[in-house]
C-alpha cells in the first residue's frame, strides 16, 4: 500500500478523536491528570545486533523479561482503556517468540487502540519474517493500521560497523524486501526502513536515502539522541556526541527532507523540529504527548512517565494506575516538564502530540509549507521553545 494512503486512514482514524483530544488537553491543562493516550512498550533488551549508538544488548536477559502471563493481568484494567497509539520496540522484539501473541493481547486490552508501531533490525529473517507477517494478516483481519520499520544505518558495510553484524545488511534486506512485498497485499500496513544519524554514519545519509528510493521505500531518518531509559547509552554522549559540523550538516539534511515531504506526513514535522532544534541551541519546538498522556513500559515492569523521566514504580509490585496518579510521581513528571523537556530531543511520538494540539499543528503547517518555499528563511521562521 502507498505511503500516502497509509497517512488518509491513520488522519481518519484521529479525526474521529479531535473532540476528546481537545477535552482531555483542557483536562490535562486544567483540572487533573488524565489517562494515558500512548504507550511504548519494550518488551526485551535482548538483540541481535551491538549498535555502537546503543547499549541496550548489554542489558538483555530473557529471564528478568516480562511474560505474557505477567503482562496480561497488567493490561487487564480500565485505567489502560484510552490508549491510541502503541509502539513495541526493545531490544529486538522479534527475538520474543510470544510476540504475535502479545499484539492479540495488547488488541484484547486496549479497546481504543488505532495504531501499532513495531521496530525491528530484521536481522534474522528467518524467524522475524514468518512473525511479523502472521501479525500484519492478524492487524488487517481487525481492522488495526500497523507500521513496521526495519533499522538500517547504512549501505552495506557501513551498516554492518554500525551494527556490528556480519552480513548484517543482506540479512536486513531479506527482512526489507519480504515485508515491502506484503505491503502491497494489505492497505491498513505500513512499510518503511529507519535511520539513526550520527557522526559514524553521517556521510553514507544521502546513500540510504538513494537506496531507499531506487527500491521505493519509505524511510525515516532519527537524531541520535541519549536516553538510559530508553536506549542506555549516556555514557557514550561524550564519545559519539554532535559537533558542530555534524550538526550544521544535518541541519541541511533535514531542511532538504522538508522539501521533499509531504507537510501533512510525521516525519516532515520530525524533521522541521529536529532543524529547528539544532539551529536555536537545542530548545523543543514542538509539543509532546508523554508530557501528559504518554508512558514508557520497559521489559522488567518498570515504569516510566517517558524516557527522560526517572522509574516511577514496578507494575508487578503496584497498579499502572496508582503508580501512575500517585502525588509524588506526579510531582516528578512536573519536574520533567519544567526542567528536562524544553531540550528534550526525543521523536517518540512528536507527530501524535502534535494532532492531539490543533494550535500547534496549525502553527506547524503554516511553517512547513514557508519553509518548503524558501529553506533558506528556516532560521527566520525559528518560533519561541515550548514555555516561552
Amino acid at each position: 500500500m502507498s505511503t500516502s494512503t497509509f497517512r488518509l486512514h491513520y488522519i481518519a482514524k484521529t479525526a474521529a478523536g479531535v473532540p476528546r483530544d481537545l477535552v482531555n488537553t483542557f483536562i490535562s491543562a486544567k483540572l487533573h491528570p488524565i489517562r494515558p493516550t500512548v504507550l511504548i512498550y519494550n518488551c526485551t533488551w535482548v538483540c541481535d545486533a551491538k549498535c555502537t549508538m546503543c547499549s541496550n544488548w548489554k542489558w538483555g536477559n530473557r529471564k528478568e523479561d516480562l511474560t505474557l502471563e505477567q503482562l496480561e493481568p497488567v493490561m487487564d484494567s480500565p485505567f489502560w482503556g484510552a490508549v491510541e497509539n502503541l509502539n513495541i520496540s526493545g531490544g529486538e522484539p522479534t527475538t520474543r517468540l510470544d510476540l504475535p501473541q502479545m499484539v492479540e493481547m495488547f488488541h484484547r486490552r486496549l479497546p481504543r487502540l488505532r495504531k501499532i508501531g513495531i521496530n525491528t533490525t530484521g536481522l534474522t529473517p528467518a524467524r522475524a519474517i514468518p512473525m511479523l507477517t502472521k501479525i500484519v494478516k492478524f492487524c488487517a483481519d481487525k481492522d488495526l493500521l500497523l507500521s513496521i520499520r526495519v533499522s538500517l544505518d547504512g549501505i552495506g558495510d557501513v551498516h554492518n560497523q554500525v551494527r556490528a553484524v556480519k552480513n548484517g545488511f543482506d540479512k536486513a534486506s531479506k527482512t526489507i524486501d519480504a515485508m515491502q512485498a506484503l505491503a502491497k497485499e494489505h492497505e491498513h500496513f505500513q512499510f518503511g526502513i529507519a535511520s539513526t544519524i550520527f557522526a559514524t554514519n553521517m556521510e553514507d545519509a544521502e546513500n540510504i536515502l538513494a537506496w531507499a528510493r531506487t527500491k521505493g521505500l519509505d524511510v525515516v531518518f532519527n537524531m541520535l539522541r541519549f536516553t538510559d531509559a530508553m536506549l542506555h547509552n549516556k555514557e557514550l554522549q561524550e564519545k559519539i556526541g554532535f559537533r558542530a559540523r555534524e550538526e550544521e550538516f544535518m541541519r541541511t539534511f533535514f531542511i532538504d527532507r522538508v522539501k521533499e515531504e509531504s507537510v501533512l506526513s510525521g516525519q516532515s514535522f520530525m524533521y522541521l523540529h529536529y532543524a529547528d532544534m539544532i539551529a536555536n541551541g537545542y530548545h523543543r519546538t514542538m509539543p509532546c504527548p508523554f508530557q501528559s498522556q504518554g508512558l514508557l513500559l520497559n521489559p522488567n515492569g518498570d515504569l516510566h512517565y517517558c524516557e527522560n523521566s526517572q522509574k516511577i514504580g514496578n507494575v508487578l509490585d503496584a497498579s499502572a494506575e496508582s503508580l501512575y496518579y500517585a502525588a509524588e510521581n506526579l510531582r516528578h513528571r512536573q519536574h520533567i516538564k519544567d526542567e528536562v523537556c524544553p531540550t528534550c530531543l526525543s521523536p517518540c511520538q512528536v507527530n501524535v502530540g502534535a494532532m492531539k494540539q490543533f494550535v500547534p499543528y496549525a502553527r506547524f503547517l503554516k511553517r512547513a509549507y514557508a519553509v518548503k518555499r524558501d529553506p533558506a528563511r528556516h532560521i527566520d521562521t525559528l518560533p519561541q521553545p515550548v514555555g516561552q
